[in-house]
């Protein structure tokens, strides 16, 4: 069995295709190839074109190894089984067409505007309807192309038994296969995905499967990222579970010492837990819980970003405001010893009054009207000019 790896996004520039044609000719010809896939989606028109090329290569095995999503999903069709490992998640959902439209119109630009979207949409329900298709023919009649479409439209994670269900896989695996897709990549792409929703609460990878227990660096699952952030904040080993097991665990409770630990009072606050549950050393939170640090720690760094571009913001009027101060004490002495930005004014003002034909004060006339206040000298020539 010769292994392939598709542990990237379907990019629309063809490097995922040229790579997998590449990994293809180098496998001799009527050797089995297990393509084990870990991606995303991406590209309709890339995926469709992998797909058909497998299909015409034959005699290969999509595992899935990881998240399958989108555009990946429907790829595995391209081979002759699609097998799923017990501990990943499936997704499938209608296409999706960037719309660029934006500014003041006039009505004949909208009325392009709409014929353009009406003509984008009619693109989109034919590529959902290729998909549904290729849903409903694998299924062997558990899909129809109408409850492919319906299904397509609720964009939500599946488990791996709704998926076998459906016909959407033909075989789950207990074999963990480690994908090796970079974590910190793929959380970016997931975060960035709007029309990706979030995993089922009660998704989890086994407790003891090699996904979990691997280093950090090749864990493959927001949860065991997670896991390994809150190992770092709590100082001791967290493990992750749903509510079910929570409930196995508390069934158990003569043989298993669990306590309830009050001390980590931020983190209380921000699940509205009273405590923790701690059993030998190990912190146990639900799948929710996980899901709701997930969500603040996205946030806290989004805030991060946010206070580096106003911090920056600050440091440049700063230094404006420096630069300016320095040209105005470069006009004078007088300007330059004087303590503050009001001192500095006041000298500036004390200046312009004595400047010839200048004033910088207004005073009332006789009749109550205001007027130009002369400097000293003007007064002095306006006398001499009486005489």
């Amino acid at each position: 069995m010769h292994i392939i790896k598709l542990n990237r996004e379907i990019d629309s520039w063809g490097y995922a295709r040229y790579l997998l044609e590449y990994d293809l000719s180098n496998v001799p010809e009527g050797e089995p190839v297990e393509l084990q896939v870990d991606s995303l989606g991406g590209d309709v028109m890339e995926a469709i074109t992998i797909s058909n090329m497998l299909h015409e290569r034959g005699n290969v095995t999509a595992h899935i190894v990881g998240f399958c999503a989108s555009a990946a999903t429907w790829l595995c069709y391209g081979c002759d089984r699609v097998v799923i490992n017990d501990d990943c998640a499936f997704l499938i959902h209608k296409c999706a067409a960037y719309i660029d439209a934006w500014g003041y119109m006039t009505a004949e630009e909208l009325d392009q505007l709409i014929d353009k979207l009406k003509s984008e949409k009619k693109s989109n329900d034919a590529i959902d309807l290729i998909i549904a298709n290729k849903y409903a023919k694998h299924s062997g009649g558990k899909l129809d192309t109408k409850a492919a479409l319906k299904l397509m439209q609720e964009n939500r994670w599946m488990l791996p038994e709704e998926a076998l269900s459906l016909g959407l896989v033909d075989e789950i695996s207990e074999e963990h296969v480690l994908a090796k897709t970079n974590l910190a990549a793929r959380m970016h792409v997931m975060n960035s995905m709007a029309d990706l929703p979030r995993l089922p609460e009660s998704f989890n990878l086994p407790v003891d499967s090699p996904s979990v227990t691997q280093s950090a660096d090749k864990e493959t699952s927001f949860i065991g990222a997670l896991k390994k952030v809150l190992t770092d904040f709590f100082g001791g080993a967290v493990k992750a579970v749903d509510n079910r097991q929570c409930a196995i665990v508390q069934e158990e409770d003569t043989k298993t010492h669990i306590t309830m630990n009050e001390d980590y009072t931020t983190v209380n606050q921000l699940l509205q837990t009273e405590g923790l549950e701690e059993n030998e050393g190990r912190i146990m939170l639900t799948a929710e819980q996980m899901q709701t640090l997930n969500a603040r720690l996205t946030e806290a760094a989004g805030l991060d970003s946010q206070v580096q571009t106003l911090t920056t913001e600050r440091d440049n009027a700063r230094a404006e405001l420096n630069d300016a101060i320095t040209a105005i004490d470069s006009l004078s002495d007088d300007i330059a010893a004087a303590e503050n930005l009001e001192g500095k004014v006041n000298v500036i003002r004390d200046l312009l009054d004595k400047v010839t034909g200048g004033y910088t004060h207004a005073q009332l006339d006789g009749n109550g009207h205001e007027s130009a206040a002369s400097d000293p000298i003007n007064q002095v020539a306006a006398a001499y000019k009486r005489q």
